[in-house]
């Protein structure tokens, strides 16, 4: 296997993860604990932070392929 095709398949398994544990996190909410009604956490955020994150998140991967060169 050549080395883009490593580098592609970690990527996609890793972005999978993460992907996988921000909406485990983002689901996981317990009607018991919030007996106040009101949005707490990830249900919080907006599509401003999600655009947000998703910038940040190609910047990390931008500076990472730049140290890698």
């Amino acid at each position: 296997m050549s080395n883009r095709r490593k580098a592609v398949l970690i990527g996609l398994v890793s972005g999978a993860l993460l992907g996988a544990a921000f909406a485990w996190v983002a689901t996981d909410s317990d009607p018991d604990d919030d007996e106040s009604g009101e949005i707490r956490g990830v249900a919080k955020l907006g599509p401003t932070d999600y655009f947000s994150l998703g910038m940040s998140i190609l910047t990390l991967a931008r500076q990472f392929g730049d140290m890698l060169r």
